[in-house]
């Protein structure tokens, strides 16, 4: 079961393709072609200061009299030093663990290092010193065993070679192999080679083909009869992998990386024993409640019964509880701006110091709305940049952070006391990250998927006279942040001095000339927008007479795409839904005309995910101009990349275009 259950993983989450008649690659270690040191840039990445000729890793399992189930990695590395930023890869350093026996060791095998130049037409071959590798302690229970390999240089091919013993005291399962890094690849392989008695979930990870995915079974002989028996060879290579680029819009690195990861279901060995590692929700729900660090913490309420009294007796109605339940623990408490799903020193100290951590104060918040009635129950995520939830794999290890979920009929709130100035029901955009589970005080959990009902809200609107023989724009600016700009608004000013922003309004706009600047309902009521006015004056010292060129896109403006990239493998993961609008009203003086009226544009996302509109239009004496982007969907996929950046593109040119205001000749 557990062959089949990796396989289906490895086939739902990462393509790939047969390995059959795909030209294989086995290099030699210690042996180099001429045609590598000959490269003096990689045809895939002009760019690259590096790249992997060869990453090799192989897992296999044995077994020792004195320390047991032994598990050693194999590893193999070549790379091609390309420009001399990459110098320092040839300074290697490789922790190892050390417990407190001898039966708690990792130690290394047949270290080898290798460094190849082309010297007077010639590979020369310069090997590692074993007297150089030096042992420095990093931690109580973790050495780095380093060594620098010599006579590296711009054109150099660095080798080296290693394994890894590890007592499976130390460590239960292989360590995660990236077939991608921040240089390109041009073979990555990994193999691991199971035996029947270990029992292993493999999940594979990020955007890249597999060029050869095989397994096979075969005997296995670990050194011991009880455990010698059937396994399983598996092989994997990603051929040609481009160095991982940290894109625009996306969640957390190791969500986008290929790689394998290892999770240990089980050992079993016949007649001896039987040990599961492996757990089901179930098991982490139970494991959650009877924990005193979370929920202990949800059984203790008698600290917040007069706040629940004083609640209680304001209102019976539920929306109303909510929101004044929300407001308490938000305004009282103070974040330290830690996450994790453990209660520090528990909520009662944290209430009465007034600070605490997003468990400390959310679980305090779930405690109070069951107080008042509600229902009310933890939920539990990974935030953005924790990476996505997996969820197949049932751990308490997958979650680092928690809010609170209430449901008032058929509507359904998450709420986050750790935001100042966030209204009920929109989360900390670290929090938005796909999917949690809801662990309720009764029965099974579920997942829920995160879908922030708020938006990057903006609507910006100018009324202005235009004075062509003075070059000069003057009127009034008003702006009104709502959802996540007015939370990220409040967040930098919401307790500063209102000069605090008028100074960074006039950095913003460096061009204008600004007086008469005013904030309203800066935290007065969060459920609102906040809204900023100002009068301003702009003066062109290069207009020339009788014609008047200007961009009427004077706030707002998009100047550059955030999508550079030709190409992305990975998906774009927005977070938030975009609102921004642009409406502006120019009055021409007497005797002046708008030269040319431009092109109204519309530009439409696939599948409705949004819509771009720009038009210009003129009624007597005034110019009108309305442009509106509204991106409805948070997510999209590697193959709608292409549309999402030509909408982008689209928004800054038409943004860039300016309009000509010409005297009229009689």
């Amino acid at each position: 079961m557990m062959r089949s259950n990796a396989i289906a993983t490895i086939f739902l989450l990462f393509s790939s393709v047969s390995a059959f008649s795909q030209e294989d690659f086995k290099p030699k270690i210690g042996q180099i072609d001429r045609a590598s040191l000959e490269m003096t840039s990689y045809p895939g990445d002009s760019t690259a200061d590096a790249v992997y000729l060869y990453d090799y890793g192989n897992v296999t399992f044995s077994y020792d009299d004195q320390k047991g189930l032994m598990m050693s990695t194999k590893i193999w590395t070549r790379i091609k030093i390309l420009k001399e930023s990459a110098l320092d890869r040839a300074s290697v350093g490789i922790p190892v663990y050390e417990g407190s026996s001898y039966k708690e060791q990792e130690w290394l095998e047949d270290l080898k290092g290798y460094t190849y130049n082309l010297e007077n037409d010639q590979i020369v071959t310069t090997e590692l010193v074993k007297k150089t590798v030096k042992r420095e302690k990093s931690s109580a229970t973790q050495s780095t065993m380093k060594f620098n390999l010599t006579n590296v240089k711009k054109g150099s091919i660095i080798e080296y070679s290693y394994t890894l013993v590890s007592p499976m005291t130390v460590r239960i399962k292989p360590t995660p192999w990236n077939f991608q890094g921040s240089i390109p690849s041009k073979w990555s392989e990994y193999r691991i080679t199971i035996p029947f008695f270990l029992d292993y979930k493999m999940t594979m990870g990020g955007y890249l083909p597999l060029y050869i995915n095989k397994q096979e079974p075969v005997n296995v002989d670990v050194g011991h009869s009880r455990y010698n028996g059937n396994g399983i060879s598996y092989r994997f290579v990603v051929k040609d992998a481009p160095a991982f680029v940290n894109e625009p819009y996306i969640t957390t690195e190791a969500d986008y990386l290929s790689k394998i990861n290892f999770e240990l279901a089980s050992i079993i060995v016949p007649g001896e024993m039987t040990k599961n590692f492996s757990q089901s929700w179930e098991n982490v729900e139970r494991t959650l409640d009877e924990a005193s660090w979370f929920g202990g913490e949800l059984r203790r309420s008698g600290f917040l019964k007069d706040v629940k009294d004083e609640i209680a007796g304001k209102t019976a109605d539920p929306q109303e509880r909510m929101s004044l339940a929300y407001a308490h623990i938000r305004d009282r408490m103070k974040w330290d701006g830690y996450a994790g799903l453990f209660a520090g020193d528990g909520i009662k100290k944290a209430y009465d110091n007034k600070k605490g951590n997003a468990c400390d104060i959310n679980l305090m918040l779930t405690v109070l709305l069951r107080e008042l009635d509600l229902e009310c129950n933890p939920f539990i995520l990974s935030t953005r940049a924790h990476g996505y939830l997996h969820q197949h794999i049932p751990m308490i290890e997958n979650f680092n952070y928690i809010v609170s979920h209430v449901k008032i009929g058929e509507k359904e709130y998450f709420l986050d006391a750790t935001q100042s100035y966030a209204k009920p029901g929109l989360l900390p955009e670290h929090a938005l990250n796909g999917f949690g589970r809801l662990i309720p005080k009764k029965g099974q959990g579920r997942f829920l998927e995160i879908i922030p009902g708020d938006s990057q809200s903006k609507l910006e609107m100018i009324n202005a006279s235009i004075v062509p023989d003075d070059g000069a724009i003057k009127g009034n600016y008003s702006i009104s942040y709502g959802g996540y700009e007015a939370l990220k608004w409040r967040e930098k000013y919401g307790t500063e001095a209102d000069n605090v922003f008028h100074e960074a309004l006039k950095k913003q706009v460096p061009e204008w000339q600004i007086q008469n600047v005013s904030i309203k309902n800066k935290t007065e009521d969060l459920k609102g927008t906040v809204n900023v006015a100002c009068d301003f004056e702009i003066e062109d010292e290069n207009a020339s007479p009788g014609v008047f060129y200007f961009n009427p896109v004077l706030a707002g403006k998009w100047t550059t795409n955030p999508l550079k990239s030709k190409d992305r493998i990975y998906p774009i993961d927005l977070g938030t839904a975009i609102s921004a609008a642009y409406i502006a009203n120019f009055t021409l003086p007497e005797g002046y005309v708008l030269e040319e009226m431009p092109k109204t544009e519309i530009v439409m996302l696939p599948e409705k995910g949004g819509k771009f509109a720009y038009q210009v239009r003129q009624t007597n004496n005034v110019i009108q101009v309305n442009s509106s982007i509204q991106v409805t969907r948070t997510r999209f996929m590697p193959e709608e990349y292409a549309h999402l950046k030509e909408f982008f593109e689209r928004v800054v040119q038409k943004h860039a275009q300016p309009l000509v205001i010409k005297k009229k000749v009689n």
